[in-house]
Parts: structure tokens; C-alpha cells; sequence
């Protein structure tokens, strides 16, 4: 079995990496969304659930789900929240698209990612992509 051809597809939020993605998966790729595997692992039992929650004890709710939306609040105001945010989420993300990688049996996947260089994903790319749009687009 061959390794699949892994493209790195990354761009600003409302930039088009997601309309780029669908027609990658249209002609046959499979598509690793990061913001889908970030939010599978916060959810209960997710791999950054516990952890995140003993970082941000203020935004575990009583059903042990993340409030993404207080969480969000709360790294986007402080660069050291982000930081540590970033610190419990990367190295995992990192892992489960390695994983999916290794278990696809598409010719091509596409690896979707805002902070595709900073998370340490790029690097496993054989080609990366920029969706980019104008600021107007983006509104």
C-alpha cells in the first residue's frame, strides 16, 4: 500500500479553506478538518478534555463538555491562556492527524488548518496551500 500524497491546507478564518477542502474531497481526497478533531477532543472523554478542563477548571460545564465559547473568551483576551491552550491541544492534534494519515486509503489527504504551520503540521505535508481572500471577502 502507498502513503497517500498529504497536502497542508491553511488560510485566515472566511478565507475559502473550507469550499477548497469540498472540492478536494469531491475529486476524491479525504479531508482531516483540525477544528473537527480539536473539537472531538474536548468533548467528554476527548483526548485535551481533562486537561483543559484542570487549565481552565471556569469553563468545564456539568456535563464535563468544554464551553468553547467562555474558553474562547478567555484565551483571546490573554496571550499566556492562548499559549497554554495551544501547549495542551498541538501535540495532540499533531498525533491524531498522523494517525489518519497512516490509516487512509485515499490517494491524497488534505490536512485543513488555521495554524497549520504553528501546530507543527506543515511538516508533514508534501505540498501546503494558502486560502486567501480579501478583507471584504472575508466580512
Amino acid at each position: 500500500m502507498t502513503e497517500p500524497y498529504v497536502l497542508g491546507l491553511t488560510g485566515n478564518i472566511a478565507t475559502g479553506k473550507s469550499t477548497v477542502a469540498q472540492m478536494l474531497a469531491a475529486l476524491g481526497a479525504e479531508v482531516i478538518d483540525c477544528d473537527l478533531v480539536v473539537h472531538a477532543m474536548m468533548a467528554p472523554g476527548g483526548a485535551a478534555n481533562a486537561t483543559i478542563a484542570a487549565r481552565f477548571p471556569e469553563v468545564q460545564c456539568a456535563d464535563g463538555s468544554i464551553d468553547r465559547q467562555a474558553l474562547g473568551r478567555i484565551v483571546f483576551a490573554n496571550a499566556q491562556a492562548l499559549a497554554d491552550l495551544e501547549a495542551l491541544t498541538h501535540p495532540a492534534v499533531l498525533a491524531e492527524g498522523a494517525r489518519r494519515v497512516a490509516a487512509s486509503t485515499a490517494p491524497a489527504v488534505v490536512v485543513a488548518a488555521i495554524k497549520l504551520f504553528e501546530a507543527g503540521l506543515a511538516a508533514n505535508c508534501n505540498a501546503v496551500w494558502a486560502a486567501a481572500a480579501t478583507e471584504e471577502a472575508q466580512l
